[in-house]
């Protein structure tokens, strides 16, 4: 259940309702947008006081939300869907600009990161990424990370990372395998936790990173449905926290030609119809093929995604991990270049968009009528 505010409604007004809910037994959530507030009301809802709730002041009405995952779902009218911006450091993602998340697969040396960061800098990206631990499926597939011997090497690798992004301003973005690190990173300033493909359904991760303060990227995991994914990232939000970015990195299908399948349907269904959470598209995974990322990430764009992750090297040859779909320093900043452009046409033809709960009240009210002009014998 959402309870959304008047426009004009006070913040003491706000604490009032939020007050009235936890007293009723509730855990609430709160969503402040630029025009309204809405609050949710997580719980058995069957037993909520709804005419109680009805009449505080500054409640404007009470909104039911029937999806199973209530706190990433979409909420607003559907002609005014309200969407939840996620900073990372002092970058403010699923707001009025593109956001692009770029870096090597893993961090490889102190040299490595640092020119990797100079060339993201230079290419007009916002963040820096890049894995100190990589997830491997296999023991002999090889390159494993800097920081996956013990806790002083993962202490090291973090330290690299953050100092590269601190040394160009570009707040750090780091994938996380084990929930008894989470510390650990939060210790060494990284700026927000990625949860890989692999651990998308790790329930320990999800469950310890509730917790931190910090945002995290959860990358739906390549065998989930759409909204079964949406249940996972629901996972991390049942405590409260709400700073939580999707990522569309490729499905598992019959294609073999690519290292995933895109799902681009899904990338639409999350901004349009199904969650308010900011949307990203990583195609460096979702394709597997680096001549693939720059098409793949503009579909994305043009889809609903407002963030994109690539994956950038100084030179992918010599990349000690997943090489063949990293960027040359030219392509990324062509890429970050057709990004913008992409974004700005997207911006501008939203504004054409139109929902079909929209236009359906008025069809309704004419379907006997055109039933009989349309079939009329």
């Amino acid at each position: 259940m959402l309870v959304k505010m008047r426009p004009d409604a006070t913040k003491d007004e706000v604490a009032a309702v939020e007050k009235k809910l936890h007293g009723l037994g509730y855990k609430t959530g709160k969503l402040v947008g630029t025009e309204i507030t809405l609050i949710g009301v997580y719980g058995d809802i069957s037993r909520l006081p709804v005419g109680e709730i009805e009449e505080l002041a500054g409640v404007e009405q009470l909104i039911p939300i029937s999806k199973a995952y209530k706190r990433a779902a979409q909420k607003g009218a559907p002609d005014r869907p309200i969407y939840q911006a996620v900073p990372i450091g002092g970058v403010v993602c699923g707001g009025e600009d593109l956001v692009v998340i770029a870096g090597p697969c893993s961090v490889e040396s102190e040299a490595q990161i640092m020119e990797a960061a100079r060339l993201v800098k230079e290419a007009g990206a916002q963040c820096l990424r890049g894995g100190v631990v990589k997830y491997r499926s296999s023991p002999y597939s090889g390159w494993e990370g800097l920081g996956s011997s013990d806790t002083e090497s993962l202490k090291r690798g973090l330290a690299l990372i953050v100092k590269a992004g601190r040394a160009f301003g570009l707040p750090t973005v780091v994938e996380i395998l084990d929930p008894g690190d989470v510390p650990i990173y939060e210790d060494a300033g990284i700026d927000c936790f990625q949860v890989g493909e692999p651990n998308s359904k790790n329930q320990a991760l999800l469950n310890r990173l509730r917790t931190t303060a910090l945002p995290v990227i959860h990358k739906r995991g390549n065998s989930l449905d759409t909204e079964a994914y949406l249940l996972w990232v629901e996972r991390i939000m049942t405590g409260g926290k709400e700073n939580v970015i999707l990522c569309e990195r490729g499905i598992a299908s019959a294609t073999r030609y690519t290292r995933n399948t895109l799902d681009i349907g899904s990338v639409a269904a999350f901004h349009y119809q199904l969650s308010g959470l900011p949307v990203a598209v990583d195609a460096s995974h979702g394709t597997g093929i680096r001549d693939l990322v720059h098409p793949a990430t503009l579909a994305g764009i043009m889809a609903g995604a407002s963030i994109v992750l690539v994956e950038a090297h100084p030179n992918p040859l010599i990349a000690k991990s997943d090489g063949f779909q990293g960027l040359f320093p030219e392509q990324l900043r062509t890429l970050v270049r057709a990004a913008r452009e992409t974004w700005t046409l997207r911006r501008r033809l939203d504004r054409e968009y139109q929902p079909s709960a929209v236009l359906e009240r008025d069809y309704m009210g004419r379907m006997q009528a055109d039933r009989e002009r349309l079939f009329k014998s």
